[in-house]
């Protein structure tokens, strides 16, 4: 429950008297701000801190908003022209009407509009940089209330969230905090990279991580370190999505059927899965397909730890390529496994690591076994719908890929006779081959759309509803399907 605000006041607080807490009597300026706080302790609250995804309904005294908008003000800005407003909603009606532009503002009991002036402090991004700062103080601020928050900054239309909470055409509305009593709160916040590879004295003395997503902007070692950076961060972002699991049944249950249940008279086959990151799909192939012992091959052993932990039994956490192995983290063996897949990870691959990775996994199967190779096609929908994405000037970078399982690097479609021939470099012919969604589903489209305006989902939705079962199969699918799958053979 949220704490005692008067145990959080000062006897300077300028609600109470109309003071400015930082005039001494005699007229000089005091060092800081409010004298007495309470007895909340500057570090426990930082690291405390949780971005709460769930709120109780209860509504929030305003008297508690007051303190956190209170916190807010006393943030830094640039040349101190404080030209920032925060509009605090907390009717229900007003909510769902912001809801409606972005479901992350449907969470919580009060959203907090941010907003600064578009014509102040521009140069340098300052303005939002003022406003983030106001942010940052509300956030902390909350915490040692007993509150949570959450950072919300895909708002949808911001004009329209400007316009519906009522802010003049000169504000630009930055990101809305969301604030309200925890339904949940995270035990553990999520790890954070060392210090050492974030910060430097003097000069740069580091490699960044790029934010292009294209496979050959990053190394090998670069795309480990952010990959282990996501799985340390519990890859909250990365749910299960209907239309990337769909297919991948259908195409198990087309062209690789063996194996759903454990013969009780039949040792279980080995089974490994490559580069699986999160290990989402990982997780599917474990529940569906029983009669098989998984393991799993990664760049580091957090990452494979990660993924082996959704295996039933759990399986082992190996290493490529084999320069990354270590004591304890060794490369799999060869002739060993009578399935190895690889699911959507090629595209993250550089062209020379794409030749590679396919002649390895040629080496884990054992005689007669089966290398399942799943891709998406550049000679699809994808690339469309990342022109599109980018010409509405959304989000870009590695963060947004439209691609399975977001967030774990870098991405690009690839040509399947390319695929094709790396895999008859690697010495492998290709026995089956499957291709499915020349359009995108309905219920990916109903995603893609989520924050966009209430007529262009309708729209949207329609056209996916009559056109989407026209490419799930059949001469369109063949020609132009979105994912591609291959089963390999030696």
């Amino acid at each position: 429950m949220p704490r005692d605000p008067a145990a959080h006041r000062s006897r300077d607080d300028p609600r109470d008297e109309g003071a400015d807490p930082t005039q001494s009597e005699g007229g000089e300026h005091a060092v800081g701000g409010p004298a007495d706080e309470g007895a909340v302790d500057f570090w426990e609250t930082l690291y405390s801190r949780r971005s709460i995804r769930r709120f109780r309904p209860d509504p929030v005294p305003r008297e508690l908003i007051d303190r956190v908008l209170h916190a807010g003000i006393w943030a830094p800005s640039s040349c101190n022209y404080q030209m920032w407003d925060v509009v605090a909603v907390d009717d229900p009606e007003r909510n769902r009407e912001l809801a409606a532009l972005s479901s992350q503002m449907g969470n919580a009991p009060v959203n907090l509009v941010v907003a600064y002036a578009r014509e102040f402090s521009e140069e340098g991004w300052a303005n939002i940089q003022s406003a983030s700062a106001m942010i940052q103080n509300m956030s902390l601020a909350a915490g040692a209330l007993g509150l949570g928050t959450f950072w919300i900054t895909q708002v949808g239309d911001r004009e329209k969230v400007r316009e519906l909470v009522g802010l003049p055409a000169d504000r630009l509305v930055v990101a809305v905090l969301a604030l309200g009593v925890p339904k949940v709160v995270p035990a553990r916040g999520p790890e954070r990279r060392p210090l050492s590879e974030v910060t430097h004295y003097n000069t740069y003395a580091g490699r960044a991580i790029p934010s292009s997503t294209d496979p050959a902007d990053w190394s090998p070692e670069l795309l480990s370190v952010y990959q282990r950076a996501r799985v340390l961060n519990g890859l909250r972002h990365n749910k299960p999505r209907g239309w990337e699991t769909r297919v991948l049944s259908t195409f198990l249950d087309r062209c690789a059927p063996q194996g759903r249940a454990l013969d009780d008279s039949e040792a279980p086959g080995r089974w490994l899965d490559v580069l699986p990151c999160s290990g989402i799909l990982t997780d599917r192939l474990s529940r569906e397909r029983r009669g098989f012992h998984f393991d799993v091959v990664e760049r580091t052993p957090e990452v494979a730890r990660f993924a082996a932990a959704r295996t039933r039994p759990l399986g082992a956490s190996l290493a490529w390529p084999p320069e990354v192995a270590r004591e304890g983290f060794d490369p799999p063996e060869a002739g060993a496994y009578d399935v190895v897949s690889c699911f959507f990870r090629l595209e993250g691959l550089a062209e020379s690591e794409r030749a590679e990775l396919l002649a390895a996994m040629a080496r884990w199967m054992k005689p007669g076994g089966r290398l399942l190779l799943g891709f998406v096609s550049r000679r699809s929908f994808h690339g469309a719908m990342e022109a599109v994405r980018r010409s509405r000037g959304g989000p870009g970078g590695v963060e947004y890929v439209l691609a399975p399982e977001p967030n774990i690097g870098p991405f690009e479609a690839l040509a399947p006779a390319a695929v094709e021939r790396l895999a008859r470099d690697a010495g492998l012919r290709v026995s089956r081959r499957l291709s499915l969604e020349a359009l995108p589903s309905a219920d990916e489209v109903a995603f893609r759309t989520r924050n966009a305006s209430p007529l262009t989902r309708r729209v949207a939705g329609a056209l996916a509803a009559c056109f989407a079962p026209l490419g799930r199969s059949g001469p369109l699918a063949a020609a132009g399907g979105r994912w591609r799958f291959l089963v390999l053979e030696r």
